[in-house]
Formats: C-alpha cells, sequence, structure tokens
C-alpha cells in the first residue's frame, strides 16, 4: 500500500526544469570542451610568445654587450690616443722651452756688456771717495764691445774725478786671451773699490789679479783690463 502511494506520488523535479536540464547539458558540456580548448590553445600562444621574447631578449642583449665591447675598446683607444697626444705636447712644450732657453742664452751671448745710466751714477758716487787717483784703462784693438764698455768705465772714473790713463783699443792680442774685466795694481784699496763697483752695482765679470814682481810692477798704481766678454756673462 505504501509502494502504491509512493510510486503514484509526484516526481521530485517539474517536469519543465528537467527538460531544461537536458536541453543545456551537451550545449554545456561542448561549451566546456571548447572553453578547455581554447585555454590550452591561448596557453600554448602564451608558452610560444615567452619562448619568442626569451629569444628577441636574447639576441639583444648579444648585440647589447657587443655594442658596449665596440665602445669600450673605442674609449680605450681614444685614451691611448689621448695620452699619446699629450705626450706629444708634453715633448714640444720641452723642446720649445729648451729653444726658448737656448735662444736666452744666445741672446744674452750676444748682447753687448753696457752700464746702464743707473749703474754709472752709483758707480761714480762710490769712487768719489778715489778721486785724484790714478787709474790705466785698457781694452783690446780688436774687441769693439770690450772697447765700448771701456769708455763707459772711463766716463764713471772722470764723473769720480779719477785721473785715468787712456789706452783704450790699444792692447795687442794676447796669449791667453783674457776675458772679462780683470782689475790689478798696488793701489789695494782702489783696486777693491773698483773690483766691488764693477762687479756689485755693474753686474759684470770682474776679478782681481796679481801684477807680475818687479820694482817697474809696483810703480803701476791701479790698471784696468776690459777683456773680451766671457761666454757666460752673468747680468
Amino acid at each position: 500500500m505504501a509502494i502504491e502511494n509512493q510510486m503514484s506520488s509526484s516526481p521530485p523535479v517539474p517536469q519543465a526544469l528537467l527538460a531544461w536540464a537536458d536541453y543545456w547539458h551537451p550545449i554545456s558540456w561542448k561549451c566546456l570542451l571548447i572553453a578547455g580548448a581554447i585555454t590550452a590553445i591561448g596557453a600554448c600562444v602564451t608558452i610560444a610568445f615567452l619562448i619568442l621574447q626569451w629569444r628577441a631578449t636574447s639576441i639583444r642583449e648579444t648585440q647589447a654587450e657587443w655594442r658596449r665591447s665596440t665602445l669600450e675598446y673605442q674609449l680605450a683607444e681614444a685614451k691611448k690616443e689621448t695620452t699619446d697626444d699629450l705626450a706629444r705636447v708634453a715633448a714640444l712644450n720641452a723642446e720649445t722651452t729648451d729653444l726658448t732657453q737656448k735662444n736666452l742664452s744666445l741672446e744674452q751671448a750676444i748682447q753687448p756688456r753696457q752700464l746702464s745710466s743707473a749703474q754709472t751714477h752709483d758707480l761714480i758716487a762710490a769712487w768719489k771717495a778715489y778721486s785724484g787717483r790714478s787709474v790705466t784703462l785698457w781694452s783690446y784693438g780688436a774687441d769693439v764691445e770690450g772697447g765700448a764698455l771701456a769708455e763707459q768705465i772711463k766716463d764713471c772714473l772722470i764723473g769720480a774725478r779719477v785721473v785715468v790713463i787712456n789706452n783704450i783699443g790699444r792692447m795687442t792680442s794676447s796669449l791667453p786671451p783674457r776675458a772679462g774685466v780683470q782689475i790689478a795694481g798696488v793701489d789695494k784699496r782702489l783696486v777693491a773699490a773698483i773690483h766691488a763697483g764693477l762687479q756689485k752695482i755693474g753686474g759684470l765679470e770682474a776679478i782681481e789679479i796679481d801684477l807680475p814682481r818687479g820694482d817697474a810692477a809696483k810703480a803701476v798704481p791701479t790698471e784696468i783690463l776690459v777683456g773680451t766678454k766671457p761666454l757666460a756673462q752673468q747680468k
């Protein structure tokens, strides 16, 4: 009796809903399969693009590494060329400095010895204390430069009222040739004063020398010999 009641009762799912389920079940299953296939294809495409991206990145990195290596090489070459250029410039500067020094030395060698107006004034003032003393002045006849300097020294002595025995240009060549200004004589104070004045005030290369022994030599109070210009004249 209970079984009959159960069989005669209405189904749990309405017929319309069951018909809807029967309609959409195969459709949803097909769509699910299609979506899965699309997902799988998308995954494959994604993997393919990832591989393509990796390959493109690898190629670009290789190119960038090559360019970096090229730039580093070019930079090293440029630094080397710059170093070479600087070395050449330094060599040229050193050569220029050497030539300048040689030109100055040459100019100094050929520049005549002479006294400035200020030096002349100071020498006259320094030698005035020896007014009335006697000085014999010599120079070589062929030495024009030495003769001109001897004339200036003579003017200083005369300005200081020192008696000058003028033998400028009257000395013949001697062996060995005498260079610079040489002062000698028995009047040691005057010799020292003339030596100090010519060297310290006039800036000339002057030395004191001893006279030969003998009575005739002792009769010479003071002598000044203006020799040839020394090779390393200091002004």
